[in-house]
C-alpha cells in the first residue's frame, strides 16, 4: 500500500512540472484520487500541494466559473496566500521543521525563511527560489481572483475551510486558530475568538493531553489564549462567537451526544394517555405520569390503596416535591424530563422495581429521556420480566394492589421483550454492540 501510495504522490508531484504551465480546472488535471491527494496535504501545510491546488482551482482561462467553483477557488487561495504571507505562527513552524530535520534526522520537504547561524545546500537554496517564483504567482493570482469575488463568496469560502478544519478534531481546530490570524483569511476577531474557545475545548474534551507534550512556549496553552480573546469582546461580539462556536463544534462528538441526550428528553413527553404505539414499542397506551407513579412509589415516596391511578393530583404532586427535594432541585409541581429519566432509573435499579425496569426498557427502546439503545433496554427488560417472575412467585408478600396489577405487566414485557430482542437482532453485524458489560449501576449512565 505504501508503494502504491508513494507512486501516486509521484505522479501527481512529478506531472506537476508538465501541468505547470497548463492552466486548466483541477478536474481536468487530476483524477479524484490525486485530487484529494493534494487537498488533504494541502491542509496539512504541504506548499507544493497548495501551490498545484490553488492553481488549477483558480486557472488563468477564459472559462468562467460556476459560483461552487468560485467558493472553491476562494478557499485553496486563501489557505495557500496564508501559509505563504510569512505570519509569525507560520514562520515559527517552519523554524521548527528545520530543527526537527537537522537535530532529529526526518526528512521534511518544507522550508521558509533562514535565521543567521542556519546553512543550506544548494538544493536547498534552488528549492527557496523556486517557492519563491511559487509564493509570487499565488500573490498575483489571489488579488486577481479576490478582485471580482463577491463578499457572499469570501464568507462562504471561510466557512467552507474552517468546516474541513473542524471536522478534523483537535488538530485541525489548532490549524483553524493560526488561521484565523491570516488577514487573507478575512475573519473578525469574533471568529478569532470563538476558534480558541472551540480548540480549547475539543482538546480538554478528546484527552488529546496525554499524548501532546507541553507547548514550547513556556506559559503558553489555548484555555489561556481562549480566555484573552473572549474578554476582548463587547457583549454583542461575544454573543456572535458564542454562535460561530457552536457552528464550528457541531461535529465534536461530545455536543453531538449532548444534543442527542437533549433531543430524548425532549421525546419524553409524548407518551400519554392516546399513544397506543410509537414506533415498535410503547408504553402500550400508558403515560409518562404512571410511570412516574410507580417509581415514586418504589423509592418510598408515596403510598397507594388502590396502586397508581394515572392521575397527576395533589398525592403525586407531594410525592415529587419529595422527589426533588431528595435530589436537591427545588420543590415544583411537575418533575422536569430529566428527573422523570432520574426517577424511574433509581427505582429500577436501586429498588428493583419490576414496573420500572419495564418503563427503563420502553424508554431506552424509542429514545425516550435516553439516546436510543437496544442492548440497555434489552437489559432492563430482561431485568423486569425476571424481577417481575420473581415477585410474582410469592404474591402473599405483595400489597393487595400490588397482587392485581403485577400480572398485568406479564404479557406486557413479553412482547416488548420480543419486540426489543427482534429489533435488535436486525441490526447489521457491524452496528450491533455487545451487551454484555451492562450492569445495574451503570445501566443510566
Amino acid at each position: 500500500m505504501r508503494v502504491v501510495l508513494c507512486v501516486l504522490a509521484l505522479a501527481v508531484f512529478g506531472a506537476g512540472g508538465a501541468n505547470a504551465a497548463r492552466e486548466d480546472k483541477c478536474a481536468a488535471q487530476y483524477s479524484l484520487e490525486e485530487q484529494l491527494i493534494l487537498e488533504w496535504a494541502a491542509l496539512g501545510g504541504d506548499p507544493h500541494a497548495q501551490f498545484a491546488i490553488a492553481k488549477c482551482a483558480a486557472p488563468r482561462i477564459k472559462t468562467s466559473l460556476t459560483e461552487t467553483e468560485r467558493v472553491y477557488a476562494l478557499e485553496w487561495l486563501t489557505l495557500a496566500a496564508c501559509d505563504a504571507d510569512g505570519m509569525p505562527a507560520v514562520d515559527e513552524r517552519d523554524r521548527m521543521t528545520r530543527r526537527l530535520k537537522y537535530e532529529g534526522d526526518i526528512s521534511f520537504r518544507r522550508f521558509g525563511g533562514i535565521s543567521r547561524d542556519e546553512t543550506w545546500t544548494s538544493r536547498e537554496k534552488r528549492f527557496i527560489e523556486f517557492r519563491h517564483e511559487q509564493v509570487a504567482d499565488l500573490k498575483d493570482r489571489y488579488s486577481a481572483f479576490v478582485e471580482t469575488a463577491t463578499a457572499a463568496e469570501r464568507a462562504k469560502a471561510r466557512e467552507a475551510l474552517s468546516d474541513e478544519l473542524a471536522r478534523m478534531g483537535p488538530r485541525g481546530m489548532a490549524r483553524l486558530t493560526e488561521l484565523a490570524e491570516c488577514g487573507y483569511f478575512g475573519a473578525d476577531k469574533a471568529f478569532a475568538a470563538a476558534a480558541w474557545s472551540a480548540a480549547d475545548q475539543v482538546w480538554d474534551s478528546s484527552g488529546s493531553g496525554e499524548l501532546y507534550g507541553k507547548s514550547a512556549r513556556k506559559v503558553w496553552n489555548t484555555a489561556e489564549e481562549s480566555k484573552a480573546r473572549l474578554a476582548a469582546l463587547t457583549p454583542s461580539e461575544r454573543r456572535a462567537a458564542e454562535a460561530e462556536k457552536a457552528r464550528l463544534l457541531k461535529t465534536d462528538p461530545r455536543v453531538l451526544a449532548e444534543l442527542e441526550d437533549s433531543a430524548a428528553l425532549a421525546r419524553l413527553g409524548e407518551p400519554s394517555s392516546t399513544h397506543a404505539q410509537a414506533g415498535n414499542v410503547s408504553f402500550a397506551g400508558r403515560s409518562v405520569t404512571l410511570a412516574v407513579q410507580y417509581a415514586l412509589e418504589a423509592l418510598g415516596w408515596i403510598e397507594f390503596v388502590n396502586g397508581p391511578d394515572n392521575d397527576y393530583g395533589p398525592s403525586t404532586i407531594e410525592a415529587a416535591g419529595k422527589a426533588q427535594a431528595a435530589y436537591g432541585f427545588e420543590a415544583t409541581r411537575w418533575l422536569s424530563p430529566e428527573q422523570i429519566r432520574m426517577t424511574v432509573c433509581d427505582a429500577a435499579t436501586k429498588k428493583g422495581d419490576p414496573v420500572s425496569y419495564y418503563h427503563l426498557a420502553m424508554m431506552f427502546a424509542e429514545g425516550w429521556g435516553f439516546r436510543k439503545d437496544l442492548d440497555r433496554a434489552s437489559f432492563a427488560i430482561d431485568r423486569a420480566g425476571k424481577i417481575m417472575s420473581d415477585r410474582l412467585s410469592a404474591p402473599d408478600g405483595l400489597p393487595e394492589w400490588k397482587q392485581n396489577a403485577y400480572p398485568t405487566f406479564g404479557p406486557k414485557i413479553e412482547t416488548a421483550k420480543a419486540l426489543i430482542d427482534g429489533e435488535r437482532a436486525s441490526l447489521p453485524v457491524n452496528v450491533a454492540t455487545r451487551g454484555d458489560a451492562i450492569t445495574e449501576k451503570n445501566l443510566c449512565n
